[in-house]
Formats: structure tokens, sequence, C-alpha cells
């Protein structure tokens, strides 16, 4: 493991035994996390994954996605490598309707094709190596499995003004950004088709009523084809691939 992963992962392991609130645990504000969790409400909605198919939350953290999913009706898995985020996640499944697991996403501790979904929201940045988790990713997926990672848009101005002030002190950047293009090519690589590119918008601290017009169809859509504002406004992408 990389200097800049096992900082990584020993944030996590205080964010667990540090905060209280759940958007906390995985370094998240309560608005990127709400806006995450209804995006994936969203695509559980319109079909992505089906009912009743068995589902890994690669990076866990708390447990949102993984309670989320077993309410819906799916047996979901949830993995993390930080065992107090663990701890976390089972103590707020009292009944243990899922099962929680320790592992790393460089070696997923399962067979190959034992998952027909998978969800990894939050990794990919605090990862050196992002392609090595793709392909154990498209290793544990059964043949027209689902997966849906998520990536930093480096194109944001804010994620351009962190590597930049980084660049200018000569010190590393605390995140690793990906462009989605760079993962749909690396998804290819890996036997991953890419079917679906997702902008996971988020309002300046600034003007926090805009998160309610971000839920409305037409405002999405006004700005997604808005010259310059769908390359620069998201602040993570979501990409949805499905294995050959």
């Amino acid at each position: 493991m990389s200097t800049f992963e096992q900082q990584w992962k020993g944030r996590f392991e205080r964010f667990a035994t540090r905060h209280r609130a759940e958007h906390l645990v995985s370094g998240w504000s309560a608005v990127g996390l709400r806006r995450r969790v209804a995006t994936f409400e969203r695509l559980l909605e319109q079909g992505l994954i089906p009912v009743g198919v068995r589902v890994l939350d690669l990076g866990c953290g708390a447990g949102t996605y993984v309670r989320l999913l077993a309410k819906r009706g799916y047996p979901a898995v949830g993995m993390d490598y930080s065992l107090p985020s663990l701890a976390r996640a089972a103590a707020a499944d009292p009944a243990r309707a899922n099962s929680y697991i320790a592992g790393k996403a460089y070696a997923l501790p399962f067979a190959e094709g034992v998952f027909q979904a998978l969800l990894c929201v939050g990794v990919f940045q605090t990862l050196a190596e992002p392609e090595r988790a793709l392909g154990e990713i498209a290793r544990i997926l059964k043949p027209a499995g689902v997966a849906v990672v998520e990536t930093l848009n480096p194109w944001n101005p804010l994620a351009a003004f962190r590597r930049l002030f980084a660049f200018i002190r000569r010190q590393p950047t605390r995140l690793h950004y990906c462009s989605p293009k760079t993962v749909e090519q690396t998804m290819v690589s890996r036997g991953l088709r890419p079917v679906r590119r997702l902008s996971i918008l988020l309002p300046p601290r600034s003007l926090p009523g805009l998160e309610r017009k971000l839920g409305h169809s037409r405002f999405m859509r006004m700005l997604e084809v808005a010259p310059g504002i769908r390359v620069l406004a998201p602040q993570a992408y979501w990409i949805v691939g499905v294995k050959a």
C-alpha cells in the first residue's frame, strides 16, 4: 500500500471513531451524501440493477447504500478496509440483514463472477492505481453484471485550484482525480462496456437553496447542454459499465 493510500486508510479509521454523523464517516458533506444517495435511488427506480440480484458495495463506509439496497430487496454485501467503518456499518444494522467483510480494492476476497452488481463510491479518489481496482471489479462480476463507479472531476474549478496549489507548493494532491474518459477507457480494457455517465452536482455552500433545483430533470438537462458547464460544474461522475 502506497503512502498516499495509507494516509487515506488512517483518515477513514479516524472518521469512523471521531464522528457521529454518517456522512462524516465517509468524508462527505451532508449535501454530498444526500445527492449521491438520491442519484443511486433514481438508478434503482429506473431498473438499472434487477431487483433481487446480489450486490457488493465496495468501500461501504457506514453502510448507507447497503441498508438502502436491503430495504429494496437486494441481498447486499458491504466491504471496506477500515475496521472502525465496518463496525459503524454493523452497529447501524442491528438485525444483521446484510453481510460486512474487510478487504482491499486491489484484491477482492471473492471468487470470479459471484456478484451481479457492484457499487464503488468515494473509493477511486483514495487509490493510487484505480485501474487495478477496475480489474478486480470486472473479475468478480457475472457476465452482464453492472458496475457503478465514481471518479472525481479533475476539471471542476475547485479541483483544478487544489491541484495547482499543490503543484506550486511541490506537494502531492490529497485526492486522486481521474477523468471520466480515462475511467471509461480503462473499463473497456478490463471487459466492461460503459453505458452511462452521470454528473454529481453539488450547490455552492453560499447557495444551499440551489440543491432543490438540482433535483429537477429540466434544470439538470439545461446544465448538461450548456457549453462548458457540463464539463466544469460536476464535482464527480458516476460511470455505469456492463460486463461483456
